[in-house]
């Protein structure tokens, strides 16, 4: 990817920090994450929209931002920078795996969003809402960490009944924007990316693609871009 030199890149979520050093990818739990288990590296590019001092004293570090247009992708935010980067580079791999294609993508983290990108490039904007985890933990009383989603139509006790409850939040908004957006811009593919979309996968009335790391794949495809760009200002 960075030819001679050696590229660490680094996605610092909410919940969870991921990095990849050639093709080995690894994760942890931000509350667990010290920074020594992160590989030496000549180059460190990184996506946060967590705590981003859990980073401190690294060197060589390059943040991205999102940027008005950068390749074939262009931002329709009216103020790019307020859109995460996780969100933008989700969007720069995805183009780059589906060119050409009106993509829907999926980030069913700590939050969940969604963004529409279509086929010449132009992002349309999108939504942001409370991911599975936020919606459990919204009421202290209900408050339950319990990853599974339970798609019954009753219960007959709190807990299990606050664990449909989310479940069906969750699963209705994404086939109702999936289905909406179908309706909408008719070929579509959709691209699944985040913490609980393995599960979610599972639970969709939709065919989606499924990319575990999403991010990390859009800081690969910033990084050779990037690198090509100075290299050429030398």
């Amino acid at each position: 990817m960075c030819q001679s030199e050696l590229c660490l890149l680094v996605d610092v979520g909410n919940t969870a920090i991921k990095w990849r050093l050639d093709d080995e990818t690894n994760s942890a739990i931000i509350k667990e994450f010290n920074i020594t288990q992160l590989p030496k590296a000549d180059k460190i590019f990184v996506s946060c929209v967590g705590d981003c001092h859990i980073l401190d004293g690294l060197n060589n570090t390059h943040v991205v931002k999102t940027e008005r247009t950068f390749k074939s992708l262009e931002c329709g935010y009216q103020t790019p920078s307020t859109l995460g980067a996780d969100r933008w580079l989700a969007m720069l791999a995805s183009i780059e795996h589906y060119p050409k294609q009106n993509l829907l993508i999926i980030d069913t983290g700590s939050a969940l969003t969604f963004d529409l990108v279509l086929a010449n490039g132009k992002h349309q904007g999108g939504l942001i809402m409370p991911g599975l985890s936020v919606l459990r933990r919204s009421f202290a009383q209900f408050s339950n960490s319990a990853q599974q989603l339970s798609l019954g139509l009753t219960a007959n006790n709190t807990q299990e009944g606050w664990l449909i409850g989310t479940s069906q939040m969750l699963m209705s908004v994404i086939n109702t924007q999936i289905e909406q957006h179908l309706d909408n811009d008719g070929d579509l593919i959709v691209v699944l990316t985040g913490g609980d979309a393995k599960v979610v996968a599972l639970k969709l009335h939709y065919q989606v693609e499924l990319h575990q790391n999403l991010v990390l794949e859009g800081l690969s495809s910033y990084a050779q871009t990037y690198k090509a760009l100075h290299s050429a200002l030398v």
